[in-house]
């Protein structure tokens, strides 16, 4: 743990950390070293080469979008403001992360870039060539190196466009952009990059799978959520004599999309929001597993066994 995290710990409350808590682990941490080659690779090549690019997929529930905002917020990653010579403030974005629109059009995806640009849109009814040079022109304006396309399930679904046109769409960003895509989704989105041989050649894909048993990989997540959280009483997330590892495993099935809000709702329901709730006192009598069958019911609902091992298959 870095000087920066210990005094970041020290300066919040134990509710405050399960709040904001975030597990990153070493398959989260290899992603975002992909995407890091990628853009130095760029910045090496200098444009003379077309950019690189990727298709990121996993599961409902493994953490892809809390990755990849997350990836975007990283400090190195946000951004500065640049005044040029005339005084004008330009807001720098290298990394920029996109939810695309649902129901999916080719008009709302150049719209959910501007908006995630920052940029105002144009006022009444634009054309869609109009919309599209503006996103072209803030992409270049902005000097953004990296585009963060997620949920191109929605693509999938749309009633209003074909995968051809979308994916002819975004390799046109691509293009005339000069900037790195990377497309997150489910297992489904490969259909996306499958069609047609040159989306194969340029979107290779890139997986992040859930934890599907609780090993090694495991515990060694359940330690470094015990580090962050930093209890008041040691709670034995990692333990591997423990029951707790296995019972978290179980209730989350592996999703760290399950896992987190697992474990929050649980020290929710032990009064840990609570205003009266005292760390010293209070924190040194919860029993996490007392409330840990409830939590599951709250965040899981009354998912059957059949229907995640459908899912998982």
């Amino acid at each position: 743990m870095s000087v920066i995290e210990d005094e970041y710990q020290l300066s919040t409350t134990f509710a405050q950390r399960v709040a904001s808590l975030y597990i990153t682990h070493p398959r989260l941490k290899k992603i975002w070293g992909m995407l890091d080659s990628i853009r130095k690779h760029n910045k090496f090549q200098g444009g003379s080469n077309s950019p690189r690019h990727r298709f990121v997929i996993g599961l409902s529930g493994v953490g892809k979008t809390q990755m990849m905002r997350r990836y975007a917020e990283l400090e190195v990653n946000k951004g500065h403001i640049y005044i040029d010579e005339e005084g004008t403030e330009i807001d720098i974005r290298p990394v920029v992360y996109v939810n695309l629109p649902d129901p999916f059009t080719i008009m709302e995806l150049y719209q959910s870039i501007i908006y995630s640009l920052g940029a105002p849109q144009l006022p009444g009814r634009p054309r869609i060539g109009e919309v599209k040079r503006q996103v072209f022109t803030i992409l270049e304006a902005q000097k953004v190196e990296m585009l963060i396309l997620d949920e191109m399930d929605h693509i999938l679904k749309s009633r209003f466009v074909k995968n051809e046109e979308a994916m002819s769409a975004i390799k046109h960003i691509t293009n005339h952009g000069s900037v790195s895509v990377i497309c997150v989704g489910t297992p489904e989105i490969e259909e996306l990059r499958k069609f047609d041989p040159q989306h194969f050649r340029r979107y290779p894909p890139t997986r992040l799978e859930r934890f599907k048993d609780c090993d090694k990989d495991f515990l060694e997540l359940m330690n470094s959520i015990e580090e962050q959280l930093l209890p008041p009483n040691r709670v034995g997330f990692g333990f591997k004599d423990s029951i707790l590892p296995s019972l978290l495993h179980k209730a989350s099935y592996g999703l760290v999309g399950y896992l987190t809000p697992i474990i929050q709702e649980t020290y929710d329901l032990l009064g840990v929001f609570n205003d009266n709730f005292n760390e010293e006192t209070d924190g040194l009598n919860l029993n996490f597993i007392s409330k840990l069958e409830e939590a599951y019911g709250n965040i899981v609902g009354d998912v059957a066994e059949e229907e995640m091992e459908k899912m998982f298959n």
